[in-house]
């Protein structure tokens, strides 16, 4: 199965929780996911294709990862 890629909008909601973390922090995807569903519920994205994101885009703002999604 191959997860798509998130919209505009699910990638600016990641980069705003995201961009609050010092680099080298580590992030929870699940209380990212969280945050994500709080903030915005009206997002499409399924959760899958937001975690797959949120690891992402947390790699690439050199973020180490928890990977505790599915907990």
């Amino acid at each position: 199965m191959s997860v798509q890629r998130v919209g505009p909008i699910e990638e600016h909601a990641i980069a705003a929780i995201l961009n609050r973390a010092d680099r080298g922090d580590t992030v929870s995807v699940k209380a990212t996911l969280n945050h994500i569903r709080h903030a915005a519920p009206d997002l499409v994205a399924s959760n899958d294709e937001l975690v797959e994101a949120i690891i992402e885009a947390a790699i690439a703002l050199g973020l180490s990862v928890a990977s505790d999604a599915g907990e």
